[in-house]
Parts: C-alpha cells; sequence; structure tokens
C-alpha cells in the first residue's frame, strides 16, 4: 500500500512545477533563468547522493544522459515555461499530458512498434480532450497568446516524448542505478543553462527572490517526483505507475483554482478527464491483468 501511496505523492508533487513555475514568472524571473536555477539545485541534491553512495564517474554514460537531458529538460522544459507566460498552470498541464500519444508515435516510427485497438482509442480520447480544453480555456478571457501558448507547450510535450521513447529502450542496456543516471542528466543540463545564462547574460541579473522557486521546483518538481517514482516501481509495475501518475492534472487544476483563482466551465472539465483517462484507457489492458494476480 505504501508504494502506491509514493506514487500518487509524486503525481501531486509534479503537478507543482506549472504553480511554482508560472509564480517565479509573476514576480520577474525569466523562464532561462528558473530553469537554471531549478537545474543547477538538482544537480547539487544528486551529486550529494552520487558521492554518498560512491559512484566512479562514466564519460560514456554522461555522454549520453547529458545529451538526451539537454533534449528533455532543456529544450521541452524551456518550450513548457515559456507556455506558461500565455496559459494557465492546469491547461498548460493538461497540454502536456499528450505526450503518451506522441511516445506511442515515436515508438511505431523508431522501433516498429504496433498500435492496437486500445492505443488508437486513447490517442483519439487525448485529442479531443484538448480539443475541448482549448475551447473552454479560450470562453473565459482573451488570451491573446493562446495559440502560442499550447503550440510552446505542445512541442514540450513532443520532445519529452521522444526522449521517453529513446531514453527507455536504452536503459535496459545500460548497468547504471538511478542516482547515477539522475546524476549524469542533471550534470549536463546544468553545463547547458550555465553556458546559455552566461552568454545572453541573463545570469548576471538573477535576484534572491528567484532562488527561492528554483530550489522549490528542484526539490518538488524534479528531485522528489524521481526519487518516489524509483521507490514505487521496486513493488508496483510500470504500467501501474503510469496509470497513476495522470492524476497530476487533477491536482494541477486543484491547486491552480486554490491559488490562482482559475475558473472551470463544463467543456474544461470534460476536456481535462479525457486527456487523463487516455494513459489510462492505454494501459487498461496491463491494469486488469495485474488485478487478476
Amino acid at each position: 500500500m505504501v508504494h502506491y501511496f509514493a506514487a500518487i505523492a509524486s503525481a501531486f508533487s509534479s503537478s507543482v512545477t506549472s504553480i511554482f513555475g508560472k509564480i517565479s514568472l509573476n514576480v520577474g524571473a525569466s523562464a532561462l533563468q528558473i530553469l537554471f536555477l531549478r537545474f543547477l539545485f538538482s544537480l547539487l541534491l544528486s551529486f550529494i547522493f552520487f558521492l554518498l553512495f560512491k559512484r566512479k564517474f562514466n564519460l560514456k554514460s554522461f555522454i549520453f544522459f547529458g545529451f538526451m537531458g539537454i533534449i528533455n529538460y532543456g529544450i521541452a522544459a524551456y518550450f513548457f515555461f515559456s507556455g506558461l507566460r500565455f496559459l494557465n498552470p492546469a491547461y498548460a498541464t493538461v497540454l502536456f499530458f499528450t505526450n503518451p500519444i506522441f511516445v506511442l508515435i515515436f515508438q511505431m516510427i523508431i522501433y516498429k512498434n504496433k498500435m492496437n485497438f486500445l492505443n488508437i482509442f486513447s490517442v483519439v480520447l487525448s485529442f479531443v480532450g484538448v480539443f475541448f480544453s482549448n475551447i473552454g480555456e479560450q470562453k473565459f478571457s482573451n488570451f491573446e497568446g493562446l495559440f502560442i501558448g499550447t503550440f510552446l507547450v505542445i512541442s514540450a510535450a513532443v520532445i519529452n516524448a521522444l526522449f521517453i521513447a529513446i531514453v527507455g529502450e536504452k536503459l535496459k542496456r545500460f548497468s547504471l542505478d538511478p542516482i547515477e543516471s539522475v546524476f549524469y542528466t542533471f550534470l549536463g543540463v546544468s553545463i547547458m543553462y550555465l553556458f546559455i545564462s552566461v552568454l545572453t547574460k541573463e545570469i548576471f541579473t538573477l535576484k534572491i527572490d528567484y532562488v527561492g522557486y528554483g530550489l522549490l521546483l528542484a526539490i518538488f518538481s524534479t528531485f522528489i517526483p524521481l526519487t518516489l517514482n524509483f521507490f514505487s516501481l521496486k513493488k508496483l509495475s510500470s504500467h501501474t505507475v503510469a496509470i497513476i501518475m495522470p492524476l497530476e492534472i487533477v491536482f494541477a487544476s486543484i491547486l491552480s483554482f486554490i491559488i490562482f483563482g482559475e475558473s472551470f466551465n463544463f467543456l474544461k472539465i470534460i476536456g481535462f478527464v479525457l486527456v487523463g483517462m487516455a494513459p489510462v484507457v492505454e494501459n487498461l489492458k496491463f491494469a486488469i491483468q495485474y488485478l487478476k494476480r
């Protein structure tokens, strides 16, 4: 039971990404600045555990995970945080959770995996959900950047899906534990953000007010969710955890309502439900098999 709770807690912890990200942008931080702080603190946390567990540096592993980290936590994260400037956090989270659909597409293209009926049905559910969410979002205000924000977040979801599809296959061939792979990933991303921040001179305009939000994002939306996921996966199958993770949409919506007073209408609620149900439907076969054990 504790492992189920860990998976749910991981989804809740991940849901604060858009919340803290939105608040940090509201206090004046740029997407680049807050991401630099987020992954710098994440690197420091992972480095502590890397030393505590007495791991040795592996250049080949660093090159792979560092590069993939830059693609996912660098490019995709930058698109997501940039999109937050135009969108409500809950809506942005819903858009990002279309990524399982793109994972299926990349698996078909790259690894020639075949889609079954449940896969196809989940694709339809997700895109219909995004359509209703988009319609519902437009009814609240004259969001001038709605199209731009939606494009940016969807782009982040596509890039994230590419990361998952490739790393998911490659991880089976590496004899690394999670501590090493996480450290190498954060190291590569931190180096990238440091370089860009210096190049754009945004590192010199960092304010002390931004540091707290960067630390919160590092702890609650990066380090803790990953740790809880690995803990839950010790006893639960990956399919079971995947079914639980869409709860992040629900948590993000509730937090957005409490913190930002975000409004909801029937279309948005329907859209949220459909997008949240898509990964569940896609894993329905495995869930039934698991319950029969």
